[in-house]
């Protein structure tokens, strides 16, 4: 089972992968592979180095960065993986190509907010109103980014502006729908 994560900034998707991890999937990281790709070119690791590059990286192949993090996957082969995370139309096509189940992480802004003001990160240290900058150019297509586009074409999607506990359960239903769609095709 191969699932693509995509999401709003601050939705929940790291807690999502974290808990999915729980459940014995092999966790593939866009960001990691961007990560490495600044680190080799001496760049700082900060998210407008990461868009830059993974802007530069559609435009020459629009399944990057989740090309690169696939081929990671054929390598290895989990029996669970989930791909993390998906930012572009052309992303969730290849993905899709390949069998994977995209799943959308959502949360209304004041939430999401919130959730990265918590987190404590230099990169997530902004304002309410350059959060909605980033959150906007993020989601509507700014660079080679369309969130929204990405959650309109998920198979399945979370609102998370909830608890965890109830997060969690609607992880769990969907990986039972999933789970009852695998088995209908044997």
């Amino acid at each position: 089972m191969i699932i693509g994560i995509a999401g709003t900034l601050g939705a929940g998707k790291g807690t999502v992968v974290t808990y999915l991890k729980e459940k014995g999937f092999v966790h593939y990281s866009a960001s990691g592979a961007l990560r490495e790709i600044l680190r080799a070119g001496g760049l700082e690791e900060v998210r407008e180095n990461m868009t830059t590059l993974a802007d530069k990286l559609r435009s020459e192949n629009p399944a990057s960065p989740q090309h690169i993090i696939f081929e990671k996957f054929q390598i290895e082969k989990p029996e669970k993986a989930i791909l993390e995370a998906i930012h572009s139309v052309g992303e969730v096509e290849y993905l899709k190509e390949r069998g994977a189940i995209i799943l959308g992480v959502d949360a209304d802004l004041e939430t999401r907010y919130k959730r990265i003001s918590a987190r404590g990160t230099s990169k997530d240290n902004v304002t309410f109103e350059e959060f909605k900058k980033i959150a906007t150019h993020e989601e509507e297509g700014g660079g080679q980014h369309n969130i929204r586009a990405v959650l309109k074409l998920a198979d399945y999607t979370i609102t998370n502006n909830g608890t965890l506990e109830e997060l969690h359960a609607q992880v769990d239903k969907i990986l039972e729908q999933i789970s009852k769609k695998i088995e209908s095709k044997k």
